[in-house]
């Protein structure tokens, strides 16, 4: 008998995990994305794991996502990520053509959002300042873009 508990054991513990749910110490990070001024084009997120790369250049992010506006507001879901520290950037590709549009002096004309709201000084925010703790299981963040021409957001 009590080999059958055994194997029966070994072979609940060998399962996979139910559809959807993370890996065993695995983590989701749900960003919430307000404020947007319009439903227009789509919201490009990225995810940093460390300051290499942060916010400007987003082929270094570990993961990057394209997701719809509705109601100016955008939901960005990084699942299956090892717990630890990250930075998110985004910004509103409001025309959709999948890169960050400037103006006069290279300054962005779309709006940006970085993890904690972080903003930087004549130039983009550290990682550190963007930097949050993520856990096992779900966490959840949300972020307000800003918008350096014409928005109240600033």
């Amino acid at each position: 008998m009590r080999a059958v508990v055994a194997i029966l054991g070994m072979l609940l513990l060998a399962a996979d995990p139910p559809p959807g749910a993370p890996p065993p110490g695995g983590a989701t990070l749900v960003v919430e994305v307000e404020g947007l001024k319009d439903d227009k084009g789509q919201v490009h997120a990225s995810l940093y794991a460390s300051e290499d790369g942060f916010p400007t250049r987003p082929e270094k992010a570990i993961r990057q996502v394209d997701v719809r506006i509705e109601g100016g507001r955008a939901r960005v879901v990084f699942a299956g990520i090892p717990p630890g520290g990250y930075a998110v950037a985004a910004y509103h590709d409001e025309n959709g053509n999948g890169k960050l549009d400037t103006g006069f002096l290279g300054i962005p004309s779309e709006g940006l959002a970085s993890s904690n709201d972080a903003k930087g000084f004549m130039g983009p925010p550290s990682f550190e300042k963007a930097r949050v703790e993520v856990g096992p299981g779900e966490n959840r963040i949300t972020v307000r873009p800003h918008f350096y021409f014409g928005d109240t957001n600033k």
